[in-house]
């Protein structure tokens, strides 16, 4: 969605954002543009400026989608509504988007040039960026290869033996066509019967071909080294920055598209080294000695075989861009094959739960053939072209021999030297053909290169500062007019101010999708607020140790997971060295412990993928006895009774009770009930603080909080009506 759709040819110079708009503020048809300067809001019919307005004299603007139409609107400081512009239902989105700019503008004093666009795009070949900072076509492949040679620099050691063997290997077949000129001119020409000489020559050709081999192996050892380290560093370095990214950067990416990063384009990385990773040098070196050879030796032949190259290189090189663009669609659909791989096995229970096997075989089936196809279409272009590349050099080739020939017969040349500059020449062209190979696998290669270091590279939006604070945490926190939303200028908490004091059990109340868990995760840190502050015992969460902050913090959340091991190690995976009996308290705490000793093994079950061989309830026990023995300073319930039936609530809340004494607990439950013992309740309401108090105060007040307990009693009895059985 692009905010900068078009501009009158009357505008002024310093518009940044305009947009059509077919209504007049009146409801009359016209063709005009809203457009915006840094200052102003120009209201443009056709190519005049009929309205004109301050963005300073405003306080508000929100976008009023209506039955047909929906209009731009601002509210000015002296509370005066004013309509802009009207426009039909197409335009809603791209007007909602500038006006929540205009809001962000008025409220900050920020204001925001590049709009945060859903398909941001290459500013030079206009392609889609799909999140990468850099275009993977227009980026230096150069550069990106450079990046990778630096992370040599710890196995420089092995590689550079590496490359010398290869180099002295490759000397050994440089000379091994000198000895076979011999062997022809002096041996099997003349048809001579020197023995001797003859077994000194093939005992010297049979020891170089020998010491060839031994160079090979210890070269093949060495990159073999270099090419798995490599690997793995990637691998883990990829992995732990995935794990160091925010949460707003990680949501932008599925699992299977970041496991597809760690494993598949890191393997490939891998793979590139151990096949050309020495070989660049080597193959260049082998082409300048070769090639000064041939031209020692005959001018005129080796003239003629290399006429035919540059041609070569040419064609390999008008296709790159191509390739790159085929290889980049190849990389998507095995990115997408993951996905759905990923997808369909993690919720294989749904799957059979609806019958639908045979509809997530076909979807994987059609991912699978899509993933082939996009694979075929990229090697059947370069395939297409290897021939004419073969056939042009193969021309050379065919020169030199029938010149060579005719050198041999004028007794120009004698049949060795031709055997030994026509071998000489098909030396020359193996690295002539591994360059013509370059290309293709570079294109190949950068994509996934690209893809890693576009992880490795990106900053993420919550990091510690330089000398962060090892806070031994109270339990005081205190919102200072935060605001938060995912894009900066659309908040999803507007203004939040309050003060939750040490050892309080606060609860978080309001319609779904008002900000309450985006409250609790801005206490956890997972997001940074966009605007004002938090504080935490006085000091700003953002001058806090994310490992000593969230070390003190206990959560328990409304999704609860468990990893594929045993119970045990579920429970300890928020304190690896507790002691058995550590965690057989924080068990009976939770209520679990009852039914985890009637389990086949105890504590020792294993609990399956995300823990589905246990019920929902027994799941949230755990994480509550997970939670309990983190022993935290702050604790967080996101619906953690939501899975229990009632009378296993009742033992939880009862639990949780001794658990909270003298903590600081933040609770959010959707039935109201469940929160009857908070010393306070925060309610929320369109992202604002709408009331903040004890449960008789605010039903008392009869606001925003009595409504929402209205109507779940009301809601409660229409249940029990439905559940009732008739009685005659």
């Amino acid at each position: 969605m692009n905010l900068c759709l078009s501009k009158p040819v009357t505008a002024d110079a310093d518009v940044v954002y305009s947009l059509p708009y077919n209504f007049t503020a009146d409801g009359v048809a016209a063709d005009g543009h809203f457009c915006v300067t840094k200052e102003k809001i120009l209201i443009y019919l056709k190519d005049d400026i009929v309205k004109e307005y301050n963005i300073s004299d405003f306080s508000e603007f929100t976008c009023q989608q209506q039955i047909g139409t929906s209009m731009a609107q601002g509210i000015t400081k002296n509370g005066e509504t004013i309509c802009f512009c009207a426009f039909t239902q197409d335009k809603f989105l791209r007007f909602a988007e500038l006006l929540k700019l205009l809001d962000y503008y008025v409220r900050t004093g920020d204001f925001v040039i590049e709009a945060d666009t859903e398909e941001p795009v290459c500013p030079k070949c206009g392609l889609p960026l799909d999140g990468a900072k850099e275009c993977i076509f227009c980026t230096n492949k150069g550069k990106t290869m450079i990046k990778l040679l630096k992370r040599i620099a710890p196995y420089k050691k092995y590689f550079v033996i590496a490359v010398l063997c290869t180099i002295l290997s490759q000397l050994v077949w440089v000379l091994t066509p000198y000895l076979d000129r011999i062997i022809i001119d002096e041996y099997v020409t003349p048809k001579s019967t020197e023995w001797a000489g003859f077994a000194a020559v093939v005992i010297t050709v049979v020891s170089l071909l020998l010491l060839a081999g031994v160079f090979e192996f210890f070269n093949m050892k060495n990159s073999f080294k270099v090419a798995l380290n490599l690997g793995r560093d990637l691998r883990q370095d990829v992995f732990q920055k995935s794990q160091e990214l925010s949460m707003n950067s990680i949501s932008k990416r599925t699992a299977g598209e970041l496991i597809n990063r760690v494993s598949s384009d890191a393997t490939k990385l891998e793979d590139f080294f151990t096949a050309n990773g020495k070989d660049a040098i080597v193959k260049i070196l082998s082409l300048f000695i070769i090639g000064v050879l041939l031209f020692v030796m005959d001018w005129r032949l080796a003239l003629m075989t290399v006429i035919p190259v540059p041609v070569v290189f040419l064609i390999i090189s008008k296709l790159f861009n191509a390739m790159s663009i085929r290889y980049t669609k190849v990389w998507k659909k095995s990115v997408t094959h993951g996905e759905t791989l990923h997808d369909i096995l993690n919720g294989i229970r749904v799957v059979k739960s609806y019958g639908n096997e045979v509809r997530e075989i076909q979807r994987y089936t059609n991912c699978s053939e899509e993933w082939a196809k996009s694979a075929v279409k990229a090697e059947i272009m370069w395939y297409l072209t290897m021939p004419v590349s073969e056939f042009i050099l193969t021309i050379g080739n065919f020169f030199v021999l029938y010149f060579g020939g005719s050198m041999i017969l004028d007794d120009a040349m004698t049949l060795g030297q031709l055997v030994q500059f026509t071998t000489y020449v098909a030396m020359l062209y193996d690295p002539i053909r591994w360059l013509i190979q370059i290309p293709r696998n570079l294109a190949d290669t950068s994509v996934s290169a690209g893809k890693v270091f576009e992880i490795l590279e990106e900053d993420s939006d919550v990091r510690d500062v330089e000398n962060p604070v090892e806070l031994d945490i109270k339990g005081d926190i205190e919102f200072d007019d935060v605001y938060f939303g995912y894009k900066v200028y659309n908040p999803v908490l507007k203004g939040i101010s309050c003060k939750i004091n040490k050892g309080e059990m606060i609860g978080i109340v309001g319609h779904s999708g008002v900000g309450k868990s985006t409250m609790i995760n801005l206490i956890l840190r997972l997001y940074d607020c966009t605007q004002g502050e938090i504080r935490i015992d006085g000091v700003n969460i953002k001058n806090i140790s994310q490992k000593s902050l969230r070390s003190q913090v206990g959560v328990v959340l409304q999704e609860t997971f468990l990893f594929d091991g045993n119970v045990l190690e579920n429970i300890t995976y928020a304190k690896p060295d507790a002691t058995f009996e550590e965690v057989i308290k924080a068990a009976k705490i939770a209520n679990a412990h009852d039914f985890i000793v009637k389990l086949p093994d105890g504590y020792n079950t294993r609990v399956g993928n995300k823990g589905y061989q246990l019920s929902g309830g027994e799941r949230q026990r755990i994480a509550i006895a997970r939670a309990i023995l983190h022993n935290p300073k702050i604790i967080i319930l996101d619906e953690a009774t939501a899975s229990l039936d009632t009378q296993t609530e009742k033992q939880i809340q009862e639990a949780l009770g001794k658990l909270t004494k003298g903590r600081t607990t933040i609770a959010i439950a959707h039935r109201l009930s469940t929160l009857s013992n908070a010393d306070r309740l925060i309610v929320l309401d369109k992202g604002k603080l709408a009331e903040f108090g004890t449960h008789t105060e605010l039903m008392r007040a009869k606001g925003v909080y009595y409504k929402l307990v209205m109507a779940q009693r009301q809601t409660t009895k229409m249940k029990k009506a439905v559940t009732t059985p008739a009685t005659e």
